[in-house]
């Protein structure tokens, strides 16, 4: 498709979409994690990591497979929210999957409209 992100520009998205991901992974599981950013304000650190990898999974896949990247960013949420409900001094939180999965449809609904925008004739 005319406008589509560069091959590079894809994979770089991907690798840093991967990144990001990893570090949710292993940064939650240190001690310092705990308590890291005070509730309410850790479902803003939410909306904005789970922003981010959807924005960047949907420039990796130029956008051809919307509801895959949702499922796929809404799953490594769920993943997450199991992973701390097993680690000491961390839990699961309903609220901070809520986040999450906004995050993710928000940023999805957003990239899907400024696809169309760009679309349309002037």
């Amino acid at each position: 498709m005319p406008g589509d992100p560069s091959p590079l520009i894809r994979w770089l998205c991907l690798a840093l979409a991967a990144a990001i991901t990893a570090q949710l992974f292993y940064l939650g599981s240190k001690p310092v994690a705990v308590g890291l950013v005070p509730v309410p304000w850790d479902k803003l650190a939410h909306l904005a990591v789970y922003s981010a990898i959807t924005a960047l999974l949907w420039v990796a896949t130029a956008g051809r497979i919307p509801l895959t990247v949702i499922a796929l960013v809404v799953a490594i949420g769920v993943l997450d929210e199991l992973w701390q409900s097993a680690l000491p001094g961390r839990s699961a939180d309903l609220l901070d999957l809520v986040a999450d999965a906004f995050a993710v449809v928000g940023t999805g609904a957003a990239a899907r409209l400024y696809e169309r925008s760009r679309t349309r004739d002037p």
